[in-house]
């Protein structure tokens, strides 16, 4: 399998592309009330409830791009990159919040009330509160824990050395997907096959097989199944997001295949032999904002758009929000997120090489 270095600016495009479209489905088909008062609002918002798409568009980058930064790693180094690049943002980002629901909560009261305990605060930053019986911070750390699930996969095949089968792999995980949405299975079955949202991470995953080792015909037929497995998938879960109604039964799955037909022609082809890659300075800096930007946008949005409302209007009050959310994602960008990452990961590199010192000593000790 060829390895690509470098980045595909085409991905932080389409990961900013996301984070918009999910701020929007937010900002301008959930915030605001059912007649914002304005008629082109009215008309947005019909559009941008199709915005939470972003979250399914995340995962099938996430499919691509945590196989092709996983090549070529061990699992401790697969381990501490994921985690020097998603946790300290995600605490800087819990604890702002967190602030603001002390500041802001008792002026924007369909948020007020917000318990900010010590024991929620450490549940959320392990990105699992649920497994410690405590509500998210923020709702939109649903898709963390996926992501998480999804990394758990790809660190058990670097553990066992079967990278070199990852499609094999897949495939296995293709049909079991297929078999749960059909039939349904035990919950620990559908919890490690990350379903429903598993065919996205693996549509991602295929994608990035054709765009590094090219098009076969178990590939083709994979990425078919995939799609069309995703587009199914999609219809049943939008219930959970927009009303459920004969419009949403066919636009949902026609845009989740859209999705994929645009990955499809921006990520799958394999670039030429000494190409060279693609600036990516802006790009880059777009990316850069994507995770920080979906993690604080939400909760803080909705009570400055609540605030905002009765003294600005809906229009105005959307687009400072806006704006102060995408502020606030590059200054985390610029104190938290970048600056942490080198750091975290050499410390995290001394403790397992610390546990790996200690561990050799106890299970071969000196002679006496």
């Amino acid at each position: 399998m060829k390895v690509e270095r470098g980045r595909l600016p085409a991905l932080d495009w389409l990961r900013f592309a996301a984070a918009l479209g999910v701020l929007a489905y937010h900002y301008v088909s959930s915030y605001l009330p059912d007649d914002p008062g304005s008629r082109w609002l009215e008309y947005a918002a019909h559009v941008t409830r199709y915005g939470y798409l972003g979250v399914e568009l995340f995962f099938i980058i996430s499919g691509f791009v945590i196989l092709w930064s996983a090549q070529g790693k061990s699992a401790a180094s697969f381990a501490v990159s994921r985690f020097a690049r998603l946790y300290p943002a995600f605490w800087a980002a819990m604890l702002l919040t967190s602030a603001c629901y002390l500041l802001l909560g008792p002026y924007a009261p369909q948020v007020s009330g917000q318990e900010v305990s010590l024991h929620r605060l450490l549940a959320n930053a392990t990105m699992m509160p649920q497994l410690f019986d405590a509500e998210r911070i923020d709702g939109v750390y649903w898709t963390l824990e996926l992501e998480i699930r999804f990394y758990f996969l790809v660190f058990v095949l670097l553990l066992l050395r079967q990278m070199g089968n990852t499609e094999r792999w897949l495939y296995l995980w293709l049909a079991l997907s297929a078999w749960i949405s059909l039939q349904g299975a035990p919950r620990w079955v559908e919890y490690f096959a990350v379903a429903p949202y598993g065919s996205f991470f693996i549509g991602g995953c295929l994608l990035y097989l054709i765009r590094s080792s090219g098009w076969s015909w178990p590939r083709a037929a994979a990425l078919a199944v995939a799609v069309v497995l995703a587009a199914t998938d999609s219809i049943r879960i939008r219930s959970g997001f927009i009303s459920a109604d004969m419009e949403s039964a066919w636009v949902v799955p026609l845009l989740v295949v859209l999705l994929f037909g645009v990955l499809l022609v921006l990520l799958a082809t394999p670039r030429r032999s000494g190409e060279p890659a693609p600036e990516s300075g802006f790009s880059y800096q777009l990316g850069a904002l994507t995770y920080p930007l979906y993690l604080t946008h939400a909760a803080i949005g909705r009570m400055l758009i609540e605030i905002l409302l009765p003294h600005v209007g809906a229009a105005a009050a959307v687009l400072l929000a806006s704006a102060c959310a995408i502020a606030i994602a590059w200054i985390l960008v610029v104190l938290v997120d970048e600056p942490a990452r080198k750091p975290v990961s050499r410390l995290l590199y001394r403790g397992l090489d610390s546990a790996g010192s200690t561990l050799t000593a106890i299970l071969r000790p000196g002679k006496p």
